[in-house]
């Protein structure tokens, strides 16, 4: 069943976000993947994210799909200008590519690449209309274009503002409904009363929320989170129960699978990222159901 249908029915929605390689070793890549094959709806492709060179999103994608998984690609407005942004819409759309998610994305200078700039020629607002008028028949300038894409269309949401902030972020969730998303994924949860908050908020969109999880490996790496990570908030009770576990992995499992179930009645779903612990995804899903 493809995303887009699946999104129309009750069920809850597991997708997995997996960076792309980093090189051109796509088959010990996929290795990694085969114990989520057949439990997530989508894989997730970001695209150069934290400004890192990897491979590129669409191509990654194109991959899995072709070895049967359901892929859910990403275009940014930190690395190409509305031209060669829309070039690669309608190309991973001629490649068969249905599922697309824009972001604002990254300032590459912060990445591996630190001479580089970053572009943000538009916004996700920008590109966004730009997506609707491809599927309307036309490009950014009012061309016509010949043959239009009919994409599924999501994009990033910060799930942890409050007040003004949060009051911001559901005008211009409301927006980006108008402008055709039909899913919004958020930035990784942890406090599930944050989340219920966001998610009654933006309910009256009818737009599905699935909700980010950062699989978290560590107290320190929690830490590390708290501090530099925008729009992530994980609470002291977790970072505790990490640090004084015996077993690191089995706690890591417990606490998102303890949050997966918070996550269930609260959104449509769950993007699970796993940060090269792939293996575990199955484990995490499994403890979820119990």
């Amino acid at each position: 069943m493809a995303w887009r249908e699946r999104l129309k029915k009750d069920d809850f929605l597991v997708v997995a976000e997996v960076l792309p390689p980093k090189g051109t070793d796509l088959g010990g890549w996929e290795e990694r993947l085969v114990p989520m094959k057949g439990r997530v709806e989508a894989v997730y492709l970001p695209s150069l994210q934290g400004g890192v060179m990897r491979m590129s999103s669409w191509a990654a994608a194109k991959y899995l799909q072709e070895r049967g998984y359901e892929t859910i690609f990403e275009v940014s407005c930190a690395h190409e200008n509305r031209v060669a942004l829309q070039a690669e819409l309608l190309g991973a759309w001629s490649l068969g590519l249905q599922n697309v998610v824009a972001v604002e994305g990254d300032d590459p200078s912060l990445g591996d690449h630190p001479e580089s700039k970053g572009v943000f020629d538009i916004g996700v607002l920008e590109l966004l209309g730009g997506i609707k008028r491809l599927q309307e028949g036309y490009d950014m300038s009012g061309g016509d274009v010949q043959g239009t894409p009919s994409f599924c269309v999501g994009t990033k949401v910060d799930a942890s503002l409050r007040g003004d902030a949060l009051e911001e972020e559901l005008r211009g969730m409301e927006e980006k409904a108008g402008l055709g998303v039909e899913f919004f994924i958020t930035t990784s949860v942890y406090d599930l009363r944050q989340l219920e908050a966001f998610t009654k908020r933006a309910q009256p969109l009818g737009v599905p929320i699935i909700a980010g999880l950062m699989v978290l490996k560590s107290a320190g790496m929690a830490r590390y989170i708290n501090k530099h990570v925008k729009g992530v908030m994980i609470p002291e009770e977790i970072i505790t129960k990490l640090m004084k576990a015996p077993d690191k992995i089995a706690a890591s499992i417990e606490i998102a699978a303890e949050t997966i179930r918070g996550i269930r009645g609260l959104c449509q779903g769950v993007n699970i990222v796993p940060i090269g612990w792939e293996d575990k995804v199955p484990a995490i899903l499994d403890e979820a159901r119990a």
